[in-house]
C-alpha cells in the first residue's frame, strides 16, 4: 500500500505540472487536451498527450507512462515482480524508483 500512496502522490505532481505547462500556452490542441486532464483520469489522456504534446512535454510523459505500469501492476498483483525473469525485484530498487520493471539482472541487460 506504501508503493500505491507513493505512485498516486506522484501521478498527482506529474499531472499538475503538465496542466501547468498547458495552462501558458495558446495552442487549440494543448487548451482541448488541458480540459481533457482536468476532467479525466490520466490513462485516457496520456495517449492523446504523447501523440500530440512536444518534446518539451516527453520527459513528464515518459514518467506518467511508467507512473501508470506501475499502477497497473499492483492491480494485476504483478507490482515488484520482474517483467523479464518474474524474479522479485529488490526492496531498495523500488524505494529508489517505485516504477521500476526489471530486477538488477535484467536492468544491466537492457
Amino acid at each position: 500500500m506504501l508503493y500505491q500512496q507513493k505512485l498516486d502522490a506522484e501521478v498527482s505532481q506529474v499531472k499538475s505540472a503538465i496542466i501547468n505547462m498547458l495552462s501558458q500556452s495558446k495552442h487549440p490542441t494543448h487548451q482541448k487536451l488541458l480540459s481533457s486532464i482536468i476532467s479525466s483520469q490520466h490513462n485516457e489522456w496520456l495517449d492523446t498527450a504523447t501523440q500530440n504534446l512536444g518534446p518539451e512535454y516527453e520527459e513528464l510523459i515518459i514518467r506518467m507512462t511508467k507512473l501508470e505500469a506501475a499502477i497497473s501492476q499492483i492491480e494485476i498483483g504483478q507490482y515488484g515482480i520482474c517483467c523479464d525473469c518474474e524474479a522479485e525485484i529488490p526492496v531498495r530498487m523500488l524505494e529508489q524508483d517505485p516504477t521500476t520493471q526489471r530486477c538488477e539482472k535484467c536492468a544491466t541487460r537492457t
